[in-house]
C-alpha cells in the first residue's frame, strides 16, 4: 500500500466547500462516513473575523453540531452532502482517506491511501476534471504508524515536522525555538504549546499502545 499526499486548488474547492471565504481553517480530524452520497466528521473550524458559525450552513454542511468553541475556534461535529461533480468523483473510486484534510485559505491539503495503480487513476482523473492537483508526497504506508500520528491534529503535526525537518530536535540543535516561530509566522510561546501537546500525546499513545501489545 502507498500513501499519497496532495494539495489541491482552484475549481474543486468550490466543489467541495462553497464557503472557503467565510472560514481561515477548516480541518476534518476524524471520519465517520464517507460516502457519494454524504459525509459525516469532527472538524476544528477557524472562522474569517465577523463571521459566526450559523452562517457556513449549505449542503456541504447539512447538520452541524457544536462540541468546544473558544473565541473563533470551534470544534464541531459535521454533516453534509456532496456537489453532483464530487458525488460523481468519488462513487467512481474506493477512496480511502487519511485525516486531517485541511483547507486552508485557497488550498486544500490531505492525504490517499490505496495501491500505485489506484492512486494514479484517481489523480488522472481530477485533472481530467480541470482540478489542480499538485502530489506533495508518495510513501510507504503503515496503518500502525499512522495510527500514532492520528492522535495528533492536524497543526501539531505540520509544527511537529517543522521541527524536525528544521533540526530543532538535533543534537546540538539547527535552529532554537525563536528562530523555528518565526519562521511559522507564530509566535515562540504558541509554538511551543503545540509542541509539547504534540510529544505528551505521541508518548501517550506510545506508552498506551506498548503496554497493551501482548
Amino acid at each position: 500500500m502507498r500513501k499519497m499526499t496532495i494539495r489541491a486548488a482552484g475549481n474543486v474547492l468550490h466543489c467541495c466547500i462553497p464557503f472557503t471565504g467565510m472560514v481561515e481553517r477548516f480541518e476534518a480530524i476524524s471520519i465517520f462516513n464517507f460516502t457519494p452520497a454524504a459525509h459525516t466528521e469532527v472538524c476544528n473550524i477557524t472562522l474569517a473575523d465577523g463571521i459566526g458559525i450559523n452562517e457556513i450552513k449549505s449542503d456541504f454542511i447539512t447538520d452541524l453540531i457544536i462540541i468546544t468553541n473558544e473565541g473563533k475556534d470551534y470544534t464541531c461535529l459535521v454533516k453534509g452532502k456532496f456537489t453532483d461533480e464530487i458525488s460523481r468523483f468519488v462513487g467512481k473510486f474506493d477512496l480511502r482517506l487519511e485525516y486531517p484534510i485541511i483547507f486552508e485559505r485557497d488550498i486544500c491539503q490531505f492525504s490517499m491511501v490505496g495501491s500505485s495503480e489506484e492512486l494514479f487513476n484517481i489523480i488522472a482523473a481530477a485533472r481530467e476534471n480541470g482540478w489542480g492537483f499538485e502530489v506533495l508526497t508518495v510513501q510507504n504506508y503503515d496503518p500502525h504508524i499512522s495510527s500514532v500520528f492520528r492522535v495528533l491534529t492536524g497543526k501539531q503535526k505540520e509544527i511537529l515536522l517543522h521541527a524536525y525537518n528544521s533540526g530543532y530536535f538535533d543534537q546540538p540543535r539547527k535552529v532554537n525555538a525563536g528562530e523555528l516561530a518565526k519562521k511559522a509566522g507564530m509566535h515562540k510561546t504558541t509554538l511551543l504549546e503545540h509542541l509539547h501537546k504534540a510529544e505528551k500525546r505521541l508518548i501517550g499513545q506510545i506508552i498506551e499502545q506498548s503496554t497493551s501489545t501482548p
